[in-house]
C-alpha cells in the first residue's frame, strides 16, 4: 500500500513545484460557514478506509453542528477522493491549499500520500492532521503535519517488549513489500534480540497477495513460538487459514493494522487467539471510545472500526483548536502545538514537538470471536 522511497521522493519533488503555483493564501473563515478538508481513498481498492474516514470526520462535524457550530458558524467537510494514491494526494492537496476558505484537513489514508502531499500544505501554512499515516518518514514531514497514530517504529518496538513478556523466543515475520512493513520489519529486527527475541524467517508478500503456501512452509521448518504479520487485515486472515491447513501451530501477533472486525469475519476460528495492539477499544474504560462507538452506531447502523476512530479524532482536534484559537490557519497550528491530553476516541492524545501524537495502546486478544483486553 505504501509506494517506495525513491518513488515518493519524486512526487514530493513535484509537489513542491505544483505547491509554488497555488495562492499561499494566509485562509481564514469567511460566508456562513467553516470549511475544512478530507482527503480520502473514497474510490478504488482502499474505499473501504475512505469510507470509514468520511463517516468517522462527518460524525465529528454532525455532533459540533447539532450543538449549535463554532461561534453561530456551522462546519462543512469538503471532501475530495485521493483514491489511496501519491499522485493524486498531489492534486487534492493543490485543490485545498488554494481554497481559501479551507482551513485544516484531515488526512491522508497511507504514509505515500500524506508524505507527497505534505511539502505543498507545509510551503501554504495549512495544516493536515493524518489519522492513520503511520511511517517513521512523516516525523519529519514539515511543521504543518500532524497525525493521531504513533509511528511504525514505536509500535513495532512496542510489539517486540511484549514479546518478550509472552515468553517468545523465536518469531518469524511476515511482511508486506511497502514502506509500511519495512519499516516494521526495521525496528522489529533490531529491538527483538535486544529483548532476548530471535528473528528466525522474515519473508515478504505482495499486497494483495492469496496464496501464502510457499512462505509458511519455509517458516515451519524454524518452528517460531509466534509470527508476526506486518500488513493488514486481509491477508493476515489468509495467512492464519493456510497455516492452520498446514499444521503450523503457532501465535500470532500483530499491530494495529490487523484491528478490524472483518480480521475476525474472514478469518474465523483461525485467527482465534490472536494478539494484538490498537488504540480504540469501546467497551473498555475509555468514555470518549465509548461515547464515539455508540453515536457511530446510532448514525451507520454499523460498528466503526479503528481507522473511522482516527479519522474522528483526527477531526476532532482541528474543531476543538478552531473553538479555542480562532477561525483562521495559523491560530489553528499554534493551537495544535499546545495539544496535550485531549480526551479522544483513541486514547488521550498529546502531540510533539514533531506533531507525532503520545499516547499508549492496548493489549489486544481475539477470544470466542471477539477482541478483548489481554489479561
Amino acid at each position: 500500500m505504501k509506494k517506495s522511497a525513491a518513488f515518493i521522493a519524486g512526487i514530493m519533488l513535484f509537489s513542491v513545484l505544483l505547491g509554488a503555483c497555488s495562492n499561499g493564501t494566509s485562509g481564514q473563515a469567511s460566508g456562513d460557514t467553516i470549511q475544512i478538508g478530507l482527503s480520502a481513498p473514497i474510490s478504488g481498492t482502499e474505499a473501504q478506509y475512505g469510507e470509514a474516514y468520511k463517516n468517522g470526520a462527518g460524525l465529528a462535524v454532525k455532533e459540533i453542528n447539532d450543538a449549535g457550530g463554532i461561534n453561530g458558524k456551522k462546519v462543512e467537510l469538503v471532501i475530495q477522493d485521493d483514491k489511496g494514491d501519491a499522485g493524486e494526494a498531489v492534486n487534492v492537496a493543490n485543490k485545498f491549499t488554494s481554497n481559501k476558505d479551507i482551513l485544516a484537513v484531515v488526512g491522508h489514508f497511507n504514509s505515500s500520500a500524506t508524505l507527497a502531499a505534505a511539502p505543498i500544505y507545509n510551503k501554504n501554512k495549512i495544516v493536515e492532521v493524518a489519522p492513520s499515516s503511520s511511517a517513521p518518514g512523516v516525523t519529519n514531514a514539515g511543521d504543518y503535519t500532524y497525525r493521531v497514530i504513533t509511528t511504525d517504529a514505536f509500535q513495532a518496538d512496542y510489539l517486540a517488549k511484549w514479546s518478550k513478556e509472552l515468553g517468545y523466543k523465536k518469531v518469524a515475520l511476515i511482511y508486506e513489500q511497502t514502506d509500511f512493513g519495512l519499516g516494521l520489519l526495521d525496528v522489529y529486527k533490531d529491538a527483538a534480540p535486544k529483548n532476548g527475541v530471535q528473528l528466525v524467517a522474515n519473508e515478504a508478500y505482495v499486497p494483495g497477495t492469496k496464496d501464502f503456501s510457499t512462505i509458511l512452509t519455509k517458516i515451519k521448518e524454524q518452528q517460531p513460538d509466534a509470527i508476526f504479520i506486518g500488513g493488514f487485515y486481509n491477508e493476515a486472515a489468509l495467512v492464519a487459514q493456510q497455516a492452520q491447513k498446514l499444521n503450523l501451530k503457532t501465535d500470532f501477533i500483530g499491530v494495529d493494522s490487523l484491528y478490524s472486525g472483518a480480521l475476525l469475519e474472514l478469518g474465523g476460528q483461525s485467527v482465534e487467539g490472536f494478539k494484538l495492539i490498537g488504540f480504540f477499544y469501546p467497551g473498555g474504560s475509555n468514555a470518549e471510545a465509548n461515547k464515539f462507538a455508540k453515536a457511530y452506531e446510532a448514525a451507520y447502523s454499523k460498528q466503526p472500526d479503528n481507522h473511522a476512530a482516527y479519522a474522528y479524532d483526527a477531526a476532532s482536534v482541528i474543531l476543538d483548536a478552531i473553538k479555542k484559537g480562532g477561525t483562521d490557519r495559523e491560530s489553528i497550528k499554534k493551537q495544535l502545538d499546545t495539544l496535550k491530553d485531549f480526551k479522544g476516541a483513541t486514547g488521550t492524545l498529546t502531540f510533539d514537538q514533531n506533531g507525532d501524537v503520545q499516547t499508549i495502546p492496548e493489549k489486544l486478544v481475539v477470544k470466542n470471536g471477539k477482541f478483548e483486553i489481554y489479561k
